[in-house]
């Protein structure tokens, strides 16, 4: 009879440690941040790179950071500012071939977007790289622009 009430309160400790804790932080995925998320690993198929690459919820949490940082004139247009954003995450894993894409424009269609970064010099070499990891940040000014900003990297 003695079993009872420590399974019960064994039961009621595991319960209580896995509620939600005031400093966790959740990270909701915009359906156009998965889009081009989508996009992106499509294109990359295309080109026969077919490994893992996932789309992150940790870099996207900081993708949307940046982008939001950017929408709100916090942050010029530009990857400068990015850097802090890469020690935050580098808590968590150990980055390599790290590289940041940004772009300001009006486009909301996942493919129109893709296309505008794909027209920058330089960004479908980044886009190719050996890379595990992405994470797409989208965040929309009073005007309409959308900010995007994604994050590649290979981590361990």
């Amino acid at each position: 009879m003695k079993r009872k009430p420590l399974i019960a309160l064994l039961g009621i400790i595991l319960l209580l440690s896995a509620c939600k804790k005031e400093n966790e932080v959740y990270t909701t995925v915009k359906q156009i941040e998965n889009l081009i998320y989508q996009e992106i690993k499509a294109f990359r198929e295309a080109e026969s790179l077919t490994g893992p690459f996932t789309h992150q919820y940790l870099m996207v949490s900081e993708a949307q950071k940046y982008s939001y940082k950017m929408a709100n004139g916090m942050e010029e247009v530009g990857p400068q500012g990015i850097n802090e954003h890469w020690n935050a995450l580098s808590e968590y894993w150990t980055f390599y071939n790290r590289d940041v894409l940004v772009l300001k424009t009006m486009e909301n269609n996942e493919a129109l977007i893709l296309g505008e970064l794909r027209a920058v010099e330089g960004i479908e070499s980044a886009l190719l790289g050996e890379l595990t990891q992405c994470g797409v940040g989208v965040e929309q000014d009073q005007e309409g622009f959308n900010y995007v900003t994604i994050l590649l990297a290979k981590a361990d």
